[in-house]
């Protein structure tokens, strides 16, 4: 199981936030309304620094970034000359984990405007990539071995403009189900799919609806728990499969 705790978010210069995260929309509406520096630990040793630019989420505080980054960072993730996708990249920091690692090529992909200052990082190569589209609409068919997504937490009904910050703490349903659709599209066979998610306890069908999407792309019987979070309204969960090997 992963441990989260191997990884630390850090500003790099002390700040002090007005909300903590129990407020959950003020406490990432504050974070996101200027550029803030972020510093990323592994084992209390600084690896890298990242510009999270104004509007962009910033995994400061959040539940899910540092137990991708640990997974990619002890290589129970493998990314090792890996074609990565790192999608909804945000300002980047699972991608830039797996250049740690010697990916191949990383490409990072959101769909809010402001992630570009993403491509003046010191760690990107040159064969890296840092794309502003909806998803991963303009790549190429089983171009991918291995994607990363976190899907935004808070589920409405109502749309959001691209360059606001609920973007990427709230979601429409048919992102989940269409994400998954262009995923299981552009990773070649075999490829791993690694993911959080989060399974609310008043919303448990709609987490069956997802299981049924995924069995369409994936062979769920590679299904694995990498790791979790118990809440009072359900779980989060970081969970990786394989896309089916024959197709």
């Amino acid at each position: 199981m992963i441990r989260q705790e191997d990884v630390k978010i850090l500003f790099k210069e002390e700040q002090a936030l007005k909300y903590d995260r129990k407020d959950y929309l003020k406490f990432h509406e504050e974070l996101s309304s200027k550029d803030r520096e972020i510093t990323i630990l592994f084992q209390d040793q600084p690896i890298f620094d990242v510009l999270v630019p104004k509007g962009v989420f910033n995994p400061y505080g959040g539940i899910a970034a540092q137990a991708f980054m640990s997974g990619i960072l002890n290589k129970i993730i493998d990314a090792k000359g890996k074609r990565v996708l790192d999608l909804g990249c945000g300002c980047g920091v699972i991608g830039l984990c797996c250049l740690f690692k010697d990916s191949n090529k990383v490409v990072f992909s959101d769909l809010h405007p402001n992630i570009m200052p993403l491509k003046n990082n010191l760690l990107i190569r040159e064969q890296d990539e840092v794309k502003v589209q909806d998803l991963c609409v303009e790549e190429k068919d089983q171009s991918y071995d291995l994607v990363f997504m976190s899907f935004p937490s808070r589920s409405i009904d109502r749309q959001m403009e691209a360059d606001s910050y609920e973007i990427g703490i709230l979601r429409n349903d048919d992102l989940v189900f269409r994400a998954i659709e262009q995923i299981g599209r552009v990773l070649a066979p075999g490829g791993e799919f690694v993911f959080f998610y989060r399974v609310f306890n008043d919303r448990f069908p709609l987490s069956l609806e997802v299981m049924s999407k995924l069995a369409a792309h994936f062979d769920l019987t590679t299904l694995k728990l990498l790791w979790y979070l118990g809440e009072d309204n359900g779980h989060g969960l970081l969970l990786s499969v394989d896309k089916y090997s024959g197709k």
